[in-house]
């Protein structure tokens, strides 16, 4: 264990602004009782320390909260605000561990309700600031890491505890302005250095052309991907598999383990990894009245009905009929009818974590790992088993009908740390070449060559653009000035390079497997990429007209609708194209490997959102007026936006030029050579607003017998938009990725009693039902998010790791448990037995003056309460 020694040198600064609590959660009783120090007989220490407010760990912790929270509730700038005090009932604790001559420090503030400790300032400033701003305490209005459950690394990087970070996608205001000298010098020495954890990277660039390859390519397709792609999104597909295998999901568990307080803590999930997916075909017998089917009785997913099988009952496939030949007779005699159909569902076979068992389960039974957490008072119910009745030895646990829940308790733990770490791992696969062309910087910069207007294409006007463009480019050259050391007044034109790039096909994404040319989430909300527009990207659309009127008829036919936001408000997504690897620089002068993702932007706009005349807004004053369809124009001329498969197409407004696009003469070509070399190196003419259709060798940006499949269905009441110019893509750094979107999972049956509280109009659980709507987008994907940080070479390795890791720390755990149970036995042994007094003593009561004493107690009690 690392020594940690304890805060000094932090004083108060000169005239300091103090902020006050006048209300608290605080409770005197959840403060530790060993605050003694006793040294062990292995000359150890374990004890927790009270800290005077005027002491340099409190001073510290005073004066860091303070500053945030000014900053927070507007203070003036200027002053230095410190904490006068803790909040009623909190007191801070130093926690002395290990060797009596340098134990171990660690500061812990203690007092809340709600959280059990505070380990950090970044624990307690969102904590501290709701104590200031909620007069109800409201604990669903806090947004500490122990009343919203969490990351504390979101919540820092939210609440800009860490240093602003400005990127290209964020709109974000700009930091409020420094503090005085005098504050920052007061508080400098006592801010520790962060760790240089690398910018997240994000902007918008020109999609990069793969070269044109004479031969075509020679990298295959991952065979894993492509099945995994085609079952999940090609078009036609009855069965849809959602999960991949080596993904991490929940298994409901049929019958579910009871809690020691029924269905409130009973372990009705399971976490496992996918071992196979596989179809199940069954015979079910037919229904005998019209209100039954096949697929109430199996459950099925797919029922091969009488179409596709012959009526006879053979295997044989049923015979085309001609015209030539008489056609088959019916037979409608019941008795000679198949009573039977076949059905046919998706099962999955999952490997429980923790434990040597496989399940087999139906596809509609698992729920991916995002979608669920054990609750508290399952976690609680975990705590109180008695160690003696845990069964530790995970190895012989297999969950059946009469599985009670202590044995149940530690394997469940047990998974549920392995699932637990195994979400911090993330690395790419499957790489492969890309190559693409990039130009190269010309020396001076050309003007561009005059557009020639109508359809006059002779070769007198040929000409006479060509001179007017030989005159404006000599004055270019003479502007910049002769060069040393050469007489030639030409310039260098562009030339193109080819760049080799080591791409992947996936990535392991924590609990997930990713694969490019799917839709993921990404952290950010859609309010936060350019929330007024900008330079190719579109400003977010603006809610619908029936969005409008349904606020309307809620808020008694008011006009004022400022809070509807429309798709500022949702989350946003990426179709992944490109995953690869940079060198970025580090703050030491070295480089560094990042990972980087590339692709389109997609926002969520209402199904009958027709878009208006600012392409959106922020708000609902202006949007779903009914100005027009939303259109494209090009050349003057507009286009109708369409949609297909909920995805919104044509909405980006791009002037073409008009007339005829010739090539620019090359001023090294005499003028009798002019118009042959333009005819030689222009395109075909086309209509203005019409591109040219692409050359086969272009879409090989993805290895051979890789096909686009169409975007996965939106949530129900939306559709995609695409909100770059064409052409264009974004790209970030991978840990701005959310995670997968899963269609329709909202719609889920596992789900429906989660989908029904989050709707309940009384409900406080904000977050929770944030955390629910961010899985399909209809949130920013912060509120529901994959955050691995630990990279590993390999889904097995992470796997091992992860389970070696949770063994370890679970068996410290119970011998840690197991050792304080000893040292509380032998503390009641060491007292003295209370002895039988003899039978003539309990018989002759006068001997015991019970009573005198019980008078002289009271006696001096009274004398007490009046001194």
């Amino acid at each position: 264990m690392s020594a940690r020694g304890p805060s000094t040198g932090h004083v108060l600064p000169a005239n300091p602004t103090f902020i006050d609590f006048s209300i608290s959660d605080g409770d005197p009783g959840q403060w530790p009782t060993n605050t003694t120090r006793v040294v062990d007989g292995e000359g150890h220490v374990n004890y927790m320390r009270p800290v005077p407010l005027d002491e340099s760990l409190c001073i510290k912790w005073r004066c860091e909260v303070g500053a945030s929270l000014a900053v927070r509730l507007n203070k003036p700038v200027g002053p230095n605000y410190v904490l006068r005090g803790w909040p009623a009932g909190y007191q801070m604790f130093d926690h002395n561990k290990g060797p009596a001559s340098a134990p171990r420090h660690d500061a812990y503030l203690i007092g809340s309700s709600y959280a059990k400790r505070f380990r950090s300032v970044p624990e307690f400033i969102p904590h501290a600031l709701w104590l200031l701003t909620d007069p109800t305490l409201n604990r669903a209005n806090c947004a500490c890491k122990y009343c919203n459950r969490k990351p504390q690394r979101e919540i820092t990087a939210s609440m800009g505890l860490l240093p602003r970070r400005s990127t290209p996608l964020t709109g974000g205001p700009a930091p409020r302005g420094q503090r005085t000298a005098g504050a920052s010098a007061s508080t400098s020495a006592s801010v520790r250095q962060v760790r240089d954890r690398g910018k997240p990277y994000a902007a918008i660039r020109r999609a990069p052309r793969p070269v044109k390859q004479p031969t075509g390519p020679k990298q295959n397709m991952s065979r894993e991907r492509n099945a995994d792609l085609r079952t999940a999104y090609a078009e036609g597909m009855e069965l849809r598999r959602w999960f991949r295998d080596g993904e991490l999901l929940w298994c409901a568990l049929n019958p579910p383990i009871p809690g020691l307080a029924g269905d409130k803590d009973a372990i009705t999930f399971w976490p496992g990894l996918v071992e196979e997916a596989k179809i199940k075909s069954e015979a079910v017998a037919k229904p005998n009245s019209p209100d039954e089917t096949p697929e109430k009785n199996a459950g099925a997913d797919v029922v091969m009905t009488d179409a596709t099988r012959p009526n006879d009952g053979s295997n044989e496939a049923p015979a085309a009929e001609s015209s030539s030949s008489p056609s088959k007779a019916v037979d409608n005699d019941e008795d000679k009818r198949v009573p039977w159909a076949v059905v046919q569902s998706l099962w999955y076979k999952i490997k429980l974590l923790g434990i040597p068992h496989s399940y087999n389960i139906r596809a509609d039974q698992v729920l991916p790992y995002q979608a669920h957490a054990p609750s508290d008072e399952l976690i609680q119910a975990i705590h109180r088993v008695p160690l003696e009745q845990m069964n530790t030895n995970t190895d012989t646990f297999k969950p059946s009908d009469t599985t009670q829940f202590a044995e149940a308790a530690a394997p469940f733990a047990l998974a549920v740390q392995i699932a637990a770490n195994l979400a911090g791992y993330w690395t790419p696969t499957d790489d492969w070449e890309y190559k693409f062309s990039i130009p190269s910087s010309p020396d001076v910069a050309t003007p561009p060559f005059p557009t020639i207007k109508g359809d006059n294409t002779s070769l007198q006007a040929v000409m006479n653009a060509s001179m007017a463009y030989n005159a404006s480019l000599s004055e270019s050259i003479s502007a910049a000035g002769p060069s040393s050391g050469s007489t030639s007044i030409l310039p260098t034109f562009p030339h193109t390079q080819t760049v080799t790039q080591t791409r992947y096909q996936g990535l392991w994404w924590g609990a997930e497997r990713v694969w490019t040319d799917e839709l993921v989430r990404l952290k950010l909300s859609r309010g936060q990429v350019a929330p007024k527009g900008a330079e190719n990207i579109l400003p977010p659309a603006g809610p619908s007209r029936k969005a409008i009127e349904y606020a309307r008829t809620l808020d008694g036919n008011s006009d004022d609708c400022e809070d509807i936001v429309g798709a500022a408000g949702r989350g946003l997504f990426m179709l992944l194209e490109g995953l690869y690897v940079v060198d970025v620089p580090k703050v030491n002068g070295s480089t560094g490997k990042e990972c980087r993702a590339s692709g389109t932007l997609y926002e969520l706009v209402d199904e009958d959102w027709d878009g208006d005349a600012g392409e959106g807004s922020g708000n609902g004053k202006d949007n779903g007026k009914g100005k027009g369809k939303a259109t494209e124009q090009s050349g003057g001329a507009e286009f109708p936006a369409t949609s297909t498969n909920g995805i919104t197409t044509g909405s980006i407004s791009i002037e073409a030029p008009s007339g005829p696009q010739l090539a620019n003469p090359n001023p090294a070509v005499p003028v009798e050579r002019t118009t042959s070399d333009i005819v030689s190196h222009t395109d075909s003419m086309t209509v203005p607003g019409q591109r040219k259709a692409s050359s086969s060798n272009e879409l090989l940006s993805r290895p051979v017998l890789s096909s686009p499949f169409p975007l996965p269905p939106p949530p129900e009441g939306f559709r995609f938009r695409p909100i770059l110019t064409p052409g264009y893509e974004a790209v970030i750094s991978l840990n701005l990725i959310a995670g997968r979107y899963y269609p329709r999972l909202l719609q889920h049956p596992l789900l429906q009693g989660c989908v029904e509280k989050a709707l309940d109009a009384g409900s406080e659980n904000v977050v929770e039902a944030s955390q629910l709507w961010a899985l399909e987008g209809l949130a920013p994907g912060f509120n529901n998010t994959m955050d691995p940080v630990r990279w590993r070479p390999t889904r097995v390795g992470m796997i091992r790791e992860a389970d070696k890791e949770a063994r370890q720390g679970l068996e410290e755990h119970w011998r840690a448990r197991a050792r304080e149970k000893e040292e509380s036995e032998a503390m009641e042994a060491s007292y003295l037995p209370l002895q039988q007094l003899p039978d003539h003593v309990t018989n002759n009561t006068s001997v015991i003056p019970a009573i005198e004493v019980l008078e002289t107690m009271e006696v001096d009690s009274r004398e007490a309460r009046a001194d």
